[in-house]
C-alpha cells in the first residue's frame, strides 16, 4: 500500500514484531557507522545491495522507532510545514510561534492565507536554541562553582 512520504504509518503488532527482528539483527552486525550489505529478493530476481552509512543509521531508527509500535513519518528536508507543525517541533504554541515569524526570526511564505515554514529552517533554529541554552546552562554551572555554590 503506497502511503504519501510525510503521512505517519502506524505498524501493526505484526510489523513492529518483525521489525524488532531485524533491529536485533542489525545490532548484531558489523554495520556500525559504516555500509550495510542488504540481499534482496523479489520478482525472482535476487540483488544485493551496499547501503551508505547514513541509510543505514536511518534504517536503524526507523525499526527503532517501529518495533516500540512508534508511528513514522518520513519528511524530505526541503519540504515546507505549516506553522502548527514548527510549532510542535519548536515546543512553542503556535500564537508564539508566529510572533518570532512577525520577528523574523524564522522565515516563513504565504500560501493563502496560511504561513508555511522550510523544515530545514525550523530544525536549524531548533538546533542553534539547543545549543545557545546548553552554553548558557554551562556558564550557570561555572559561575555557581566558582561561587562555592555547586
Amino acid at each position: 500500500m503506497a502511503h504519501a512520504l510525510a503521512d505517519p504509518i502506524v505498524p501493526t503488532r505484526e510489523d513492529a514484531a518483525q521489525a524488532k527482528a531485524v533491529q536485533v539483527a542489525l545490532e548484531g552486525s558489523d554495520a556500525r557507522g559504516g555500509a550495510l550489505n542488504v540481499h534482496v529478493s523479489a520478482a525472482g530476481k535476487e540483488t544485493t545491495l551496499d547501503l551508505p552509512p547514513l541509510v543505514t543509521e536511518m534504517l536503524k531508527d526507523i525499526l527503532k522507532a517501529v518495533a516500540a509500535g512508534k508511528a513514522v513519518s518520513l519528511v524530505p528536508v526541503e519540504a515546507e510545514i505549516t506553522t502548527q507543525q514548527a510549532a510542535t517541533i519548536l515546543n512553542v504554541s503556535r500564537p508564539y510561534l508566529v510572533g518570532m515569524v512577525e520577528k523574523g526570526l524564522l522565515a516563513a511564505r504565504m500560501v493563502g492565507n496560511q504561513r508555511r515554514l522550510p523544515l530545514q529552517d525550523v530544525l536549524a533554529y531548533k538546533a542553534d536554541n539547543r545549543a545557545k541554552r546548553r552554553e548558557a546552562l554551562a556558564e550557570l554551572a561555572a559561575h555557581d562553582q566558582a561561587l562555592g555554590l555547586e
